[in-house]
Order: C-alpha cells, then sequence, then structure tokens
C-alpha cells in the first residue's frame, strides 16, 4: 500500500493517537469514510455519463441514409396505428 510497511503504518497511527487523542481518531476516520464514499459515487456517476455520452456518439455515427430509412419506418408504423 503505497510502498508503507507495517512498521510505518503503526507508527502513523501512534502519532495520529498522541496528536488527536482517542476522542478525535473515530470522528476523523468516519469523516474520511464518508469522503472516500462520496468521492467513489462522484467517479461512478461520471463515468456513467461519459459512458452514455460514447454510446450517444456511437449512434450518432450511423449513416444517414439508414437513419433516414429507419425514420421513415417508424413514421409508416405510426400512420398504421
Amino acid at each position: 500500500m503505497f510502498g508503507i510497511g507495517t512498521g510505518e503504518i503503526l507508527i502513523i497511527l501512534l502519532i495520529a493517537l498522541l496528536v488527536l487523542g482517542p476522542n478525535e481518531i473515530p470522528k476523523v476516520a468516519r469523516t474520511i469514510g464518508k469522503t472516500m464514499r462520496d468521492l467513489q459515487r462522484t467517479k461512478d456517476e461520471i463515468r456513467q455519463s461519459i459512458d452514455k455520452e460514447f454510446e450517444d456518439i456511437d449512434e450518432n455515427k450511423k449513416t444517414p441514409e439508414k437513419s433516414a430509412e429507419e425514420n421513415k419506418g417508424v413514421k409508416q408504423q405510426d400512420r398504421l396505428v
């Protein structure tokens, strides 16, 4: 994990315990967890938006003749109904 070993993680946690105190560490952990969750959610929303845009672009790359034929077929079906 980021090139940090177990010993380094324990030292960081010990320093955090000394600086923040035992009452503040759960609050900080909760805040970090919420932030990470929000970042993950935002990343997923952006990825879905980009995927949707690429799908729309792919649909628009159809040849105009084919699209016109498809539209003509849809209009004829609407008239029959």
